[in-house]
């Protein structure tokens, strides 16, 4: 069995219709052969065979039928890595023998499951494709395909790039999706046809997208364990990319601002460990791209959780604050989706894949276990924390601030090494996220003051400046309120067994 290795770009069916005169300007050579290409993918009515990490496709081209089973593999900032087993078979009907060959036999060793296989999804669409020596020793084929996934009735486009390497150093595969996403707007995909095409099957409606659960295990190296969290906020960050770009539910942007923040916490905590990494660089630019979303969510959570809170409908001049801030949120919506459809963001991906490929050295220090460096990892920013929240009644705002800060870069490290802990852990979450959720309230108090600010000097009708008053009266009196129960919330959570000690 072969392992494919392959980049996948979505590419917007505007930008398609130039690619090729794009690639070309750079690789003259080129000469893309174009061919329409049909596949049916096979399973149970029960999905016995995703169930099983495998994906079944029978495609038709050039009068032929080729059998090709995928593993689930990997796919990490929008390079794949599956394994794959091709074979001409005599019609489109799969052919058993060549899966035990490619050593999925016991898979479909249950007659029940070979009897039940049909064709969930299909796809037809077409192929351009040009193979290009890159080096003496490194050959890649680009193809570009467009078409559409079938699922029933139901219809999904298909506009994406493929950058597969037939043989040679992975490296180059990054060097020419550099040179691609330089040229055209470009936006690294996770998805396999396959995994849109079960998708489309299961009606699933597209979602806003939380963070996965962490994928630590006990007794995993570090550079293991950190590559692997790392892919996870990208890929957390990925999923809400295209809702995010097309203005939809502003939950897109919030869920993609939460990957940044958690992927920025996890760099800071493994940044020691990879001294000789870019960090610097990539931090500077993830945390640019967070400050532009954030601009969104400071507005999607004043319009869709303080002003309602406020219940100031009746207010005069009330109408229009909020129209003026609608219209706010509106600009930077536009600014936050700008953000991940530009060319600089794809190639920040990129240049953060790379770098976290190229960590995993298992002769390196950092190959040591991760269990005993979580639980030191833990106490350091535990330790922080108690510090910053000393005489907590007296801190004034920004000591609050910066206590909100460490708090949250708490709480994601206890998430990202959550699979280490023991049950108890789950109480110091809990803690942990009250005294989260009271200084955030008190973070979105202050973050309204700035925005009610900006607000004020555009219009110097009466009615209008008192809406804005009441409102700053109202979140003034709310981040009291929430002053009040800080206390508290600390006691709790400062009482809290620090399983991390015997961990």
């Amino acid at each position: 069995m072969a392992q494919e290795t392959e980049f996948k770009l979505s590419i917007a069916p505007e930008q398609a219709s130039g690619f090729w005169h794009a690639l070309r300007a750079r690789f003259p050579g080129l000469k893309p052969e174009t061919r329409n290409l049909y596949s049916a993918y096979y399973d149970t009515p029960g999905g016995d065979l995703r169930k099983g990490g495998v994906a079944l496709r029978l495609r038709r081209q050039a009068g032929r039928w080729i059998q090709t089973i995928k593993s689930v593999g990997s796919a990490n900032g929008g390079l794949h890595r599956r394994n794959e087993h091709e074979t001409e078979v005599a019609a489109q009907l799969p052919s058993f023998p060549a899966m035990t060959d490619a050593g999925f036999g016991d898979l479909i060793a249950d007659h029940r499951i070979r009897e039940s296989l049909g064709v969930v999804f299909s796809t037809e669409f077409e192929r351009s494709a040009a193979l290009l020596q890159w080096k003496p020793d490194t050959v890649i084929e680009i193809a570009l395909d467009q078409g559409l996934i079938a699922a029933g009735k139901l219809r999904d486009a298909i506009c994406e790039i493929e950058l597969e390497l037939k043989f040679g150093d992975t490296g180059a595969l990054f060097d020419l999706a550099r040179t691609i996403a330089t040229d055209i707007p470009v936006r690294l995909d996770n998805r396999s046809k396959a995994e849109r095409g079960y998708a489309l099957a299961a009606n699933a409606r597209p979602a806003p997208v939380k963070a996965g659960s962490s994928p630590l295990r006990p007794g995993m190296r570090i550079d293991e364990a950190f590559v692997a969290l790392a892919f996870e906020c990208l890929a957390h960050l990925q999923a809400n990319e295209p809702g995010t770009i097309a203005g939809r539910n502003p939950e897109y942007r919030h869920q993609a601002r939460v990957a940044l923040r958690r992927l920025r916490s996890l760099i800071r905590v493994f940044a020691p460990i990879f001294p000789d990494a870019p960090w610097t660089v990539l931090l500077d630019q993830v945390k640019q791209l967070a400050r532009t979303l954030g601009e969104a969510r400071n507005l999607d959570v004043f319009l869709g959780e303080t002003l309602p809170r406020t219940g100031s409908g009746a207010q005069p001049g009330m109408q229009a604050l909020k129209r003026r801030a609608q219209a706010a949120r509106r600009k930077a919506g536009r600014a936050a989706g700008a953000a991940l459809a530009d060319r600089s963001h794809a190639l920040l991906m990129l240049d953060l894949t790379e770098t976290l490929l190229n960590l995993l050295r298992p002769g390196d220090p950092a190959s040591k276990p991760i269990d005993e460096f979580a639980s030191a990892a833990l106490a350091r920013n535990h330790a922080k924390i108690r510090k910053r929240g000393r005489n907590m009644r007296k801190l004034e705002f920004e000591d609050l601030h910066r206590l909100r800060i460490a708090v949250k870069r708490l709480r994601y490290s206890m998430e990202f090494f959550e699979p280490l802990a023991p049950k108890k852990a789950h109480d110091a979450l809990d803690a942990l996220s009250e005294l989260q959720d009271l200084l955030g309230h008190l973070n979105d108090a202050a973050t309204a003051w700035k925005l009610l600010d900006t607000l004020a000097v555009e219009d110097a009708a009466a009615e209008f400046q008192q809406a804005i008053g009441y409102v700053r009266g109202w979140t003034a009196r709310d981040g009291e309120h929430c002053r009040q129960h800080l206390a508290n919330a600390w006691k709790r959570f400062d009482g809290l067994d620090r399983w991390w000690r015997k961990a």
